[in-house]
């Protein structure tokens, strides 16, 4: 299934899975905001709004969040993705309350929305974000908004190197093996500093293979 597009006047939520809907929220974004210049950190997957969900009834709407909690409720709080020595990796589920600003379906932050017309602001949403939690070692630990870390891949480099890790984690999640996608990562990760062959990081998803039947029923 492809998540980019989807047939004209059909609700994304009704359409794809958990996963695919997911991907498609993060492409659209990052494609969006490197587009128009936006910052867009620090911002939920969802809301709760009607108005972030093109052609989706309120109701589907809320189904889509109990799907996403009914995921971390069976696989936990911290869902472990990858664990690579003394790296452990887990993708984190949290939600709350607050407002969002909407342009043209997309989620904004206050920064952007001042700059572009038709703007708007909703109060008293709910809103749910996913993090990625790194422990490196000991007690260090870093906390990335998922969002936030793929616009940052994105403008540093290129938005291809962005797009070809959600068609890694796509396929991923379709075929249970690597796509040839996995050398980008992997050649992005030693401009970072982490020398990693492919064999190596095929063995640090282990854990996230266990939970692929999960993520595929949801």
């Amino acid at each position: 299934m492809d998540y980019k597009s989807i047939p004209d006047n059909v609700c994304p939520i009704s359409y794809f899975d958990t996963t695919h809907l997911v991907l498609r929220i993060l492409y659209h974004r990052v494609n969006l905001c490197l587009s128009l210049g936006l910052d867009c950190m620090g911002l939920p997957i969802i809301s709760t709004s009607v108005l972030t969900m093109r052609n989706c009834s309120r109701d589907s709407v809320y189904k889509l969040f109990r799907r996403l909690i009914r995921v971390r409720n069976k696989l936990g709080k911290n869902i472990k993705l990858l664990e690579l020595g003394d790296i452990k990796v887990y993708l984190r589920i949290s939600k709350n309350k607050g407002s969002i600003h909407v342009y043209n379906s997309y989620m904004m932050n206050n920064r952007d929305c001042s700059k572009l017309d038709n703007c708007i602001t909703i109060n008293n949403v709910t809103l749910l974000y996913m993090y990625l939690l790194i422990r490196l070692s000991g007690r260090n630990v870093i906390l990335l908004n998922v969002p936030d870390a793929l616009i940052w891949i994105a403008r540093v480099f290129g938005i291809e190197t962005a797009v070809s890790i959600l068609d890694l984690i796509h396929n991923y999640m379709e075929k249970g093996e690597l796509s040839s996608e996995v050398n980008v990562l992997l050649s992005m990760l030693s401009l970072l500093g982490l020398r990693i062959s492919k064999e190596q990081f095929e063995n640090a998803l282990l854990p996230a293979r266990r939970i692929l039947h999960v993520l595929r029923s949801t």
